[in-house]
């Protein structure tokens, strides 16, 4: 009788050392994580950030003829990344990530693309960043883009199939192109033209783009086009016959047909300009609860 009440004391004591232990992320079996230093090369590790972690990325030349390359994640305790040169340069804060996405995806959806000032919005974008030597990366392995969430919630929208087919989302949700699939005579075909777009540079030429595939759609600036390519979730805003931003995803797509994705709550979209984005979110804004994740730098954690 003793043991036995022993037992159920020692069994209780361990239950409720369980329930005091700090509580983990939430990661599933395929987490990942990616150690980024002075020795990564930023356009591969925009090439291997898992797709359910990546929200956007771009790729272009700053003033100076800098190779410029950006990623922003849906986990992690960073917002993103940014690269000079294709060294590491620094970390952005989840806050200014979305900021930024939101305010270039309505200055696209009701002026012209964002790529038109993209130096003026990269500039801003170089201030906002907190230079760092090195980022670790825990990703949690999960779909955790908010916007797409919203989207693909919302009753409103009938033609979700087309926005998860086309291409047009997120990399969260890149990979279900099952339908773009269909669309071509091969898979192969698919991939091997997929691959070819994304191998491109700033720099490169319109021909060069249009060689591989014509553009789905094309949409025109006072100054240049952009050459989109919506079931490759690609935009390329050329200038003077040459590529001066790669886009992943098209924003040009998105901005028309599913704006909601760039959609956040009481922000001022008045300030969604290249220069005054920072001010757009709400004070009050945290980013949604699903995000988890953990990261360091050399420089310390960025919040």
């Amino acid at each position: 009788m003793i043991r036995n009440v022993a037992v159920v004391l020692l069994v209780a004591f361990c239950v409720g050392c369980a329930t005091n232990k700090p509580a983990k992320p939430e990661r599933n079996a395929g987490a990942t994580s990616m150690r980024v230093d002075g020795a990564s090369v930023g356009r591969k590790v925009l090439a291997e950030v898992p797709a359910e972690s990546a929200m956007e990325r771009f790729e272009m030349l700053d003033r100076k003829g800098r190779e410029i390359d950006y990623v922003a994640f849906t986990d992690t305790d960073y917002g993103g990344l940014l690269f000079l040169d294709n060294k590491i340069y620094g970390t952005l804060s989840k806050r200014d990530v979305r900021a930024f996405y939101s305010c270039r995806g309505y200055a696209t959806a009701t002026h012209y693309h964002w790529a038109r000032d993209a130096l003026d919005w990269f500039d801003s974008l170089l201030a906002a960043a907190t230079p760092a030597e090195s980022a670790t990366l825990d990703f949690s392995g999960k779909s955790t883009m908010q916007s797409v969430k919203e989207v693909v919630s919302n009753p409103v929208l009938s033609d979700v199939r087309s926005l998860v087919g086309m291409g047009t989302n997120p990399f969260s949700i890149f990979s279900k192109l099952s339908s773009a699939h269909s669309n071509m005579v091969e898979r192969e075909n698919y991939e091997k033209t997929q691959q070819a777009l994304r191998a491109l540079e700033p720099g490169d030429s319109e021909e060069k783009v249009a060689q591989i595939v014509r553009p789905e759609d094309v949409s025109f600036t006072t100054d240049g086009m952009v050459m989109a390519y919506p079931k490759y979730s690609l935009d390329f805003y050329v200038n003077g016959g040459v590529v001066k931003v790669l886009q992943q995803p098209s924003f040009d797509r998105l901005s028309r047909l599913h704006a909601a994705i760039f959609y956040v709550p009481n922000l001022r979209w008045d300030q969604c300009t290249p220069h005054n984005w920072r001010q757009a979110l709400p004070v009050d804004w945290q980013p949604p609860p699903n995000e988890e994740g953990t990261a360091t730098t050399g420089e310390g954690k960025n919040q």
